[in-house]
């Protein structure tokens, strides 16, 4: 290849007696380009600026020649905000040598200055409640409004109904600040923790997916104000906050999950009202029955203490597979909830009952869910004695 400066290229262009292909292989570009290049020259009063800045450099770079030598200063002006510095510089250099001639060309058409970058805007935390027995969990999601303030969403979902209820207010930012002390001290007995933004958003528009399918009502507004809150991406994975515990960890975690009872946030969690109602009948049932034979209760353990075993056939029978599936669930999400009050070790028993219900272990082997029907019963507990006792009586069943 012979390098050719762009007078001597633009005149090889020029030139009948020499082909594309001859041009392309002095000027070291494909001949489909020198073919191009050939063509615009011809027509240099129509060519447009972006034909010839597509070009290679070299067949550019004559082209520029050929528009400075033509007087098309509009081209040149437009060529000397090109991407290309040195095309850029030739086309500045051709305009300057019109300008020097007393041929009037219009200014270099100068890059826009960037557009300043908006102020960030300010963020504000967002707040959740723990989920309770019934899969319900109140969300506080604050967004900022320009001009006016702080707007508050509260929430109530349901992973089963879907969005529930709904209030939307605004409150100046020393208000908020106010709100958020109080709710943050108020946490550990209501089981109110921050929570990231983005995962608050997602909880409550996976919520309003629910209402669809669940025929509930849609609060009034719900669905202009999950709009303003931009699209939000998916639910973070329940459990993803806790810790991959070792096999002795998970053991001991399981053994002890009996005491996430004890906690403000789940001493309500029972089971379903209705078995709880049917086991009743039959606890009742079995208190005025009398009491068996010596050899009967030798020989049969479960007539020993009817009563504890009609609360293991009642845990038996209630975790079907749905119901195992829904409890776990709820379970890393309290597991999760732990994580964010800075609770590790009761974090891992959640997850531990949870992992043990997806896995099919037995009722009785998961303390959490066996006591989930052993405390409505306070006395009448499998091992309900001195040595063991009882929980204290919950909240009546139901809502």
């Amino acid at each position: 290849m012979t390098d050719l400066d762009p007078e001597r290229l633009l005149a090889r262009l020029r030139d009948p007696n020499v082909d594309s292909a001859q041009v392309a292989t002095e000027a070291g570009v494909p001949r489909a380009e020198a073919a191009r290049a050939a063509r615009l020259l011809v027509g240099l009063a129509k060519a447009r600026a972006e034909e010839v800045a597509s070009l290679p450099p070299p067949l550019a770079a004559a082209l520029v020649r050929a528009a400075t030598a033509a007087g098309r200063g509009d081209l040149l002006a437009e060529l000397a905000s090109a991407a290309d510095r040195g095309l850029a510089k030739d086309a500045k250099r051709g305009l300057h040598l019109l300008r020097s001639r007393g041929v009037p060309v219009p200014e270099p058409e100068r890059a826009p200055a960037p557009a300043p970058a908006p102020p960030p805007e300010e963020a504000f935390p967002c707040f959740a409640s723990s989920i309770d027995g019934h899969g319900e969990r109140a969300v506080w999601i604050a967004r900022n409004v320009p001009g006016r303030g702080v707007e508050v969403g509260q929430a109530v979902v349901s992973d089963v109904l879907g969005l529930l209820e709904l209030q939307v207010g605004v409150l100046g930012r020393k208000e908020f600040r106010t709100f958020g002390r109080d709710i943050g001290a108020r946490g550990s007995a209501m089981g109110v923790a921050e929570v990231d933004p983005a995962a608050a958003r997602a909880w409550v528009a996976a919520a309003r997916r629910l209402n669809d399918a669940s025929g509930r009502r849609v609060p009034e507004g719900a669905d202009a104000w999950l709009g303003r809150l931009g699209q939000p991406g998916p639910p973070p994975e329940p459990g993803a906050r806790v810790a991959p515990p070792s096999p002795e960890e998970e053991r001991r975690a399981l053994a002890a999950s009996g005491e996430l009872h004890a906690l403000p946030m789940l001493r309500g969690w029972l089971a379903d009202e209705d078995l709880l109602r049917d086991l009743a009948r039959k606890l009742d049932g079995i208190a005025a029955s009398p009491a068996p034979g010596g050899e009967r209760t030798a020989a049969d353990p479960a007539a020993a203490d009817p009563a504890a075993a009609a609360m293991a056939e009642a845990v038996a029978a209630w975790l079907d597979g749905p119901r195992r599936q829904r409890l776990a669930a709820r379970l890393l999400a309290v597991a999760d909830h732990l994580v964010a009050l800075a609770d590790p070790a009761h974090a891992a028993m959640a997850a531990a009952a949870a992992r043990a219900l997806r896995a099919g272990e037995p009722g009785e082997a998961i303390p959490f869910a066996r006591i989930l029907v052993e405390k409505a019963f306070p006395g009448r507990a499998a091992g309900a004695s001195p040595e063991r006792p009882a929980p204290p009586p919950p909240p009546a069943p139901g809502r």
